[in-house]
């Protein structure tokens, strides 16, 4: 089956209308699999390292596990593209979705952080991979011109569609975890961790595509030049050649300032500048005392930790024990919190007090089994109880947080539907214009230059305004941002020759957006935002956020004098 049909039909076969199939699978899983940190990193590192969520531990390792992703899959990334120029587009494409596909599974099941971080690279480096692969496949099996700019700009808009389906997911795990069947897990793991659900649904891709692969050709003007003899071998070096120097290099920053703008901005909205909005006032100024006792108390449990880490360790059981103390501290919380739930009626009331006194025995029995494990080093067991009393003020400190966490988290919430609707907009909006008489360089300006205008009005103006405000200026700079992705999409695939479409157009994407544009977020964090002094936090990061859109709108709009046009196809 060759996949290539009459270019004069009017309709698309059945073979084309799969490869269709499978490329919006593949663009929507891209963006699915990577928007599973987020919502999983906190509560996984947080479990792996016995800490509560709000511990600084957490946050740092959070954010190597930010970098260090990024790192392999721009590295990685850049390698697959070279394999896809020199093994295929389909075969590299259905590795590359099998292996994200399976990589969250294998972190839903680590039992250390190190397994943790690494299959969490393994997806992202998956997801690099794929992208290239799948606008170098889609381009060479539509080689009409507006059949290629159709299937190119559909199936890219799935992509937005990806962070609308995981938070949604996430959200609907999240209340029923305790009741979906347990995963194999050691016993010192709570087997019903609702972000190892949500890393497991990464396994829906393979499904599909394991089913339709056969049936969808390689690229056949790929297949044809190799089998005659007459593909060149790719190589990084010739990206640089004088040819191609100016290409390779034009394209990679204006990567880069995409995924600055993405990164150094509309990323940060929701849980770096949204608390900061003037109607979350009132939360923020009763948050404040809460958030100083919890760090105070997180410092406390950092001083306990070593003696509580080489009690586990001399003392054989004692972390299984631990954990099982853990547990039933956590279930009896539970427990206790629907007693006091105003809404419940006596009944369940009554209910939930036997249920309550029947935990308190089984937990007698752990207290027993405590002093007798560690009745030989007494220093273990205060170690423990230390620790489980820290525990417990974390737990209450972090009750009393959490309805004015949540009226903050809705306002991200918000945010985020905001950003991710509006880059479905822009990766429609860009399929539409794809079809137009307009050059690829003035294509991209319709969205560079109101950018210079809307990114810092968002930031500087909007955000200091009210909460809807904000929401519309986000929706704006995500249709302005995202679309710039589906671009790219279309157009590097044409820019560079068949034997470098692969290795050109990763190298674009993964060194200079993924590797290069991405730090943006450390850029508008850790060193421009600390420079307004006078301000709270948010509002920080709210000015170097409106500086950072800005400034990278402002010199991919100056790059665009070198972009060159592509070649004129039939």
């Amino acid at each position: 089956m060759d996949g290539t049909a009459p270019q004069s039909s009017s309709r698309f076969t059945l073979v084309q209308w799969l490869v269709i199939i499978i490329a919006s699978i593949g663009f929507l899983f891209d963006t699915y699999e990577l928007l599973m940190t987020p919502l999983v990193g906190v509560p996984a590192i947080a479990e792996f390292l016995q800490v509560p969520p709000s511990n600084p531990l957490v946050t740092k390792w959070v954010g190597n596990l930010l970098w260090l992703s990024a790192l392999c899959g721009g590295v990685f990334g850049l390698l697959g593209g070279w394999l896809i120029d020199r093994f295929g587009r389909k075969r590299i494409m259905a590795l590359s979705i099998f292996v994200y596909a399976l990589s969250p599974v294998a972190a839903a099941l680590s039992t250390t952080l190190g397994q943790f971080i690494f299959f969490r690279c393994l997806t992202f480096i998956g997801v690099c991979v794929e992208f290239v692969a799948a606008i170098t496949w889609l381009a060479e099996l539509f080689p009409e011109k507006r059949r290629k700019e159709i299937a190119l700009g559909t199936t890219q808009a799935f992509a937005s569609l990806g962070g609308l389906l995981v938070t949604g997911i996430n959200s609907w795990i999240l209340v029923r975890a305790s009741s979906l069947p347990a995963l194999p897990l050691p016993e010192i793991f709570n087997a019903h961790s609702s972000w190892r659900y949500t890393l497991m649904t990464g396994l829906l891709p393979a499904i599909p595509i394991a089913l339709l692969l056969p049936f969808v050709p390689e690229s056949q003007i790929w297949r044809e030049k190799r089998a005659a003899g007459t593909l060149k071998r790719p190589s990084f070096g010739e990206l640089f050649a004088p040819g191609l120097c100016r290409i390779t290099l034009v394209t990679a920053l204006l990567s880069a300032c995409a995924y600055a703008a993405a990164f150094g901005a509309l990323q940060l909205t929701p849980l770096r500048i949204a608390p900061g909005l003037p109607e979350l006032k009132e939360q923020r100024t009763a948050l404040k005392p809460l958030q100083d006792e919890a760090k105070q108390l997180n410092q406390q449990l950092a001083e306990v930790m070593p003696a509580f880490r080489k009690g586990l360790k001399d003392v054989p059981g004692l972390e299984a024990l631990t954990a099982q103390r853990g547990k039933a501290r956590l279930a009896m919380r539970a427990v206790k919190k629907s007693m006091d739930d105003p809404a419940a009626d006596d009944a369940k009331k009554a209910a939930a007090k036997t249920q309550l006194a029947t935990m308190g025995k089984d937990f007698s029995k752990l207290e027993t089994n405590l002093v007798e494990l560690t009745e030989s080093q007494p220093e273990a067991k205060t170690a423990v109880l230390n620790r489980e009393k820290l525990m417990k003020q974390l737990g209450d400190n972090r009750e009393k947080q959490e309805p004015l966490d949540l009226a903050i988290k809705t306002y991200g919430n918000k945010m985020q539907f905001a950003q991710e609707s509006g880059g479905l907009v822009g990766r429609i909006t860009l399929a539409v214009l794809l079809l137009t008489a307009l050059t690829r360089r003035n294509l991209l300006r319709l969205f560079l230059v109101p950018g210079l205008i809307m990114l810092p009005l968002t930031y500087w103006v909007f955000y200091k305004q009210s909460g809807s405000t904000m929401e519309t200026g986000i929706f704006l700079s995500g249709l302005l941002i995202v679309a710039q992705f589906s671009y790219f999409g279309e157009y590097l695939p044409k820019i560079f020759p068949l034997h470098l479409r692969g290795t050109g157009g990763s190298f674009a994407t993964n060194v200079g957006g993924r590797m290069i544009g991405t730090s943006a977020a450390f850029l508008t964090t850790n060193w421009l935002a600390p420079m307004f002094t006078d301000r709270n936090t948010f509002d920080q990061v709210a000015m170097a956020a409106g500086a950072v859109g800005f400034a990278v709108f402002l010199i991919a709009l100056i790059a665009t004098r070198w972009l060159p046009e592509p070649p004129v196809e039939s």
